[in-house]
């Protein structure tokens, strides 16, 4: 089922602004913890023989590193700000990190693969990376505040996974003011009912929803303009 066949029945949302000034990009976990079928959780369940678990996600992730890398390519080209969120710990033994991170054993410890962002997304000198230890970036970072000095007002979304980290960065992002759009297929969940769920959930209540190939339309049509 596409998401957009469950729309849900609230007025529009009014248009979100692309303005290169007060626009960033946000890659959220994407990373080796959680974003790769070789490493991290995904890794240690394909090796545990839970392959079958996580299949579908494994499946999706190529496509949605490959999108996320459109938009990263293409928000440099127009100047956005670019930061990254991924999941890690300040401790070696993860004791900062919040209850559910630590009963679910999702740590990344400082300097370890896990916690680096994936090399097909490789950060450039300056751009921001921020560490959380919550399922929301603005629960336990300090992007709401940072965001502010910078004058952002707007946020295009992308990552993982699209009913947990994601939903919950875009629905605070949203209730501080933020406008958001997410990349529909620069996201993925384990299974395709919660993609579609979260989507149809947050499209034009918490956000606006679109393609990659969208979004790319929008900042190409914003640059004749």
């Amino acid at each position: 089922m596409d998401f957009r066949e469950s729309k849900n029945r609230f007025p529009p949302m009014s248009e979100v602004r692309l303005d290169p000034a007060e626009t960033a990009l946000l890659l959220i976990d994407l990373q080796y913890l959680d974003a790769s079928p070789d490493h991290g959780i995904y890794g240690r369940m394909r090796r545990e023989g839970k392959g079958d678990v996580c299949a579908y996600f494994v499946s999706q992730l190529p496509g949605v590193v490959t999108n996320a890398r459109k938009l990263l390519d293409a928000c440099r080209t127009e100047g956005l700000e670019i930061i990254y969120t991924r999941i890690g710990s300040l401790t070696r033994d993860g004791r900062d990190l919040s209850p559910s991170y630590r009963e679910k054993g999702f740590h990344a410890p400082p300097d370890s693969r896990d916690i680096e962002i994936l090399e097909e997304l490789a950060r450039r000198p300056d751009e921001i990376v921020l560490t959380k230890s919550s399922t929301s970036a603005f629960t336990s970072t300090q992007i709401d505040q940072m965001l502010r000095y910078m004058g952002i007002r707007s946020l295009i979304c992308c990552g993982v996974h699209t009913n947990y980290c994601v939903e919950t960065t875009v629905r605070d992002a949203y209730d501080r003011g933020y406008g958001v759009i997410l990349a529909s297929d620069a996201c993925a969940s384990l299974r395709q009912d919660f993609h579609d769920m979260a989507l149809a959930v947050m499209d034009q209540v918490f956000c606006h929803v679109l393609t990659t190939e969208e979004v790319l339309k929008r900042l190409r049509g914003r640059s004749r303009g």
